[in-house]
């Protein structure tokens, strides 16, 4: 393991390159952006003790997002061997990432449930296409159906409308999807998806942007392998982030999909039933 510095606005990461490294930010601070269209999209900011690319070096894919210096960055460059070793006497980065696989899992398991029930349902009508049923088994593996808390989201900007009205809905079902409506001859998603709201180019949402879930503890946010991540409470969540879901808190929790100055801005407000 070594360790380098970097002076403000210098790259570290850039997007489109081989998987190579990981890096734990010592010091510093480092902004990740992608650039869509010539514009640059903030996604979000990692700070000391956070990991970069650590899922490149899981699944081996080139980089989704750049990663620069916001200030005089210090970071650790880790070898594939030496960031496994590495977690693996940090308990607390384990069970992150294990965590994170685990998604990853439950992610697939959701998407081939959803087509399986899909394809049932079309079979059943004879080649009729309908929207699947929403009730699949959710992260705990039990449905929507029943929860014990109240769901209510509202838009925290104009982006959202028509899609979202000002007063807001209450989502009374989980799992509860959110995502893009696809325009023109794009292809549909490949799960039903609840809300879709209109989005122009350069998009910020994706088809398939971030849904809600139950679980024991309480109701959990998930991105759903967005292009731009999603941020919950300032946590920022999707591929190129430490996390891919987090719980909700009781009371008010802001959401912004597609990056930290995106117009798609949400409000998730979480009550007892």
């Amino acid at each position: 393991m070594m360790e380098r510095e970097y002076n403000e606005g210098d790259i570290i990461i850039e997007e489109g390159d081989a998987s190579d490294f990981a890096y734990q930010i010592l010091s510093g601070e480092v902004e990740i952006f992608v650039t869509r269209d010539g514009q640059r999209v903030v996604l979000g900011m990692m700070k000391e003790g956070e990991f970069l690319g650590e899922m490149g070096i899981v699944d081996g894919q080139p980089r989704s997002a750049s990663a620069r210096a916001k200030s005089r960055v210090s970071a650790a460059i880790l070898e594939r061997e030496e960031f496994f070793n590495l977690i693996s006497r940090d308990n607390v980065s384990a069970y992150r990432l294990i965590s994170r696989l685990c998604e990853h899992l439950r992610k697939a398991n959701r998407m081939i449930a959803e087509i399986s029930v899909s394809a049932e349902d079309v079979a059943s009508r004879g080649g009729a296409l309908s929207p699947p049923p929403h009730k699949v088994a959710d992260p705990d593996g039990s449905t929507g159906a029943a929860i014990a808390l109240r769901l209510d989201l509202f838009p925290l900007s104009q982006k959202p409308a028509p899609g979202l009205p000002a007063e807001g809905i209450n989502i009374a079902n989980l799992p509860f999807s959110v995502g893009r409506l696809p325009l023109g001859n794009e292809p549909l998603p490949r799960r039903s998806i609840d809300l879709k709201i209109p989005d122009s180019r350069p998009f910020r949402l994706s088809r398939e942007h971030f849904a809600f879930y139950r679980r024991s503890q309480g109701i959990c946010i998930v991105d759903l392998g967005s292009t731009l991540g999603t941020q919950v409470n300032g946590e920022l969540l999707g591929h190129d982030f430490s996390n891919d879901f987090v719980l909700l808190k009781r009371g008010e929790n802001k959401i912004f999909a597609g990056g930290i100055d995106s117009p798609f801005t949400f409000r998730a407000v979480v009550e007892e039933a």
